[in-house]
């Protein structure tokens, strides 16, 4: 069963449809990610690792850039997404 939705394959975030806890295998339409935290519903999980100051894709869209450097699997909130670009 899916626990997170992917609409683009190009886009860097899933958003988890179920809550998801640490080490758990989420699967999506575009492969599977194993959750390095516990992510809350309907937050986002990284699709794949996103480098400090890249944008963040969802829906083909930009939603915000990365604060930090953020992993695959990892939750992605505020704590390490801005509406800006970061000038590190």
């Amino acid at each position: 069963m899916k626990k997170a939705l992917v609409m683009k394959p190009d886009d860097s975030v899933a958003v988890c449809i179920d809550s998801v806890k640490a080490d758990e295998v989420v699967t999506t339409d575009f492969g599977d990610i194993t959750a390095l935290q516990d992510i809350p519903m309907p937050h986002k999980i990284a699709r794949r690792d996103i480098a400090a100051g890249e944008p963040v894709i969802k829906y083909s869209y930009v939603i915000g850039y990365a604060l930090t450097d953020i992993k695959k699997g990892e939750w992605v909130h505020v704590h390490n997404m801005g509406p800006e670009k970061p000038t590190n």
